[in-house]
């Protein structure tokens, strides 16, 4: 009877450590879990914009934080797309291509993510509350609900992860939502809720397993790959530019007497591709941007306002396309038809 006794008190203190340990201690501590435990998986990250959803499936191996892989199994437009983290250099690759190319910028990866939310509920820009606990994978969580701090002063902003990617600006933030494993610490789930908005950003883990040790080779590239500085995304023809942007390249049927090309970019911005012709021609010179974006209202980036140039957006399918430059608007309408749709 003594034995059962002190069970119940041992079960008692165990509770009692977990409700009085405070809800900022374990947001330290998913930190903490991002930047030590070796774990494995796969993670669901779904961005609603009203009745639409844009769903990116990804397999991952991380050895603490200094080793990552990233496999992109979802959308298809970037099936197969390998992301490898080597010091504090993200390397973006495909099987079976024989370049890389070094990212420019860094991923925001949930650990960066997880240490700005810290920064903003230390400096007082967000609250943070415990939650009822759920479980995510069977898996008992501590669910932390963070939010805006409403001033009548707006406070220097934290540089928060911009969650929706490819729009002029993002959305401010309204709330964000943590699941975080009670045994590891590990955040199994988040949740962004945006201001005067129905967008949703949430991020699942669906798959998880903590290996002693990962293969060294997951986090090298195979013998042969090259890897392309980010400055080098520059390009001459077509068949080039075609390999590192990943989806087909839509060229016009018509362009003003006299053009020529004049260069390929293709670059990475956040998630995605976007490539950009440059055109000269007598009448005036233009570039022709495109990208493949499923997202209902993706925009392109705007031109800076100090240039007098025209333009001309516009949306075909998944495409979303373009015209940016000197050209006559006229002209540029009349290229922007000859596209194939």
């Amino acid at each position: 009877m003594r034995a059962f006794t002190l069970i119940g008190v041992g079960v008692a203190f165990l509770h009692a450590g977990w409700a009085q340990e405070r809800p900022v201690e374990w947001l330290q501590r998913a930190v903490h879990a991002e930047q030590t435990l070796v774990v494995s998986g796969e993670r669901i990250t779904e961005i609603r914009l009203g009745t639409h959803t844009e769903r990116i499936v990804e397999r991952f191996w991380r050895q603490g934080g200094r080793a990552v892989r990233i496999e992109v199994l979802a959308p298809p437009m970037r099936r197969s797309e390998v992301l490898l983290l080597r010091g504090d250099k993200w390397i973006l690759y495909r099987p079976g291509a024989k370049e890389a190319t070094l990212l420019p910028a860094p991923l925001q990866q949930h650990e960066m993510v997880l240490k700005r939310l810290l920064s903003a509920v230390q400096n007082q820009a967000m609250s943070i509350e415990l939650k009822p606990p759920e479980s995510v994978l069977d898996r008992p969580c501590v669910v932390l609900f963070l939010q805006m701090v409403e001033r009548l002063e707006p406070p220097h902003r934290p540089n928060l992860p911009p969650f929706e990617r490819g729009r002029h600006s993002p959305k401010p933030i309204q709330n964000i939502t943590l699941w975080v494993d009670r045994a590891t610490g590990l955040a199994l789930r988040r949740e962004v809720r945006f201001r005067h908005s129905d967008a949703l950003v949430r991020m699942e883990i669906t798959r998880l397993e903590f290996p002693k040790q990962l293969p060294s080779e997951l986090f090298q590239l195979p013998e042969g790959v090259t890897i392309r500085p980010p400055g080098e995304g520059r390009f001459e023809s077509i068949e080039e530019a075609q390999k590192a942007a990943g989806f087909p390249i839509r060229l016009p049927e018509y362009l003003p007497e006299g053009t020529r090309r004049e260069g390929i970019v293709v670059r990475r911005m956040r998630e995605r591709v976007l490539v950009a012709i440059r055109y000269r021609c007598p009448q005036g010179d233009f570039t022709l941007f495109q990208t493949q974006a499923p997202q209902a209202n993706f925009r392109l980036p705007a031109p800076p306002r100090h240039r007098p140039l025209n333009t001309h957006f516009w949306q075909a399918g998944d495409y979303w396309f373009g015209l940016v430059g000197t050209l006559p608007k006229e002209e540029m309408e009349r290229i922007a038809r000859s596209i194939p749709r």
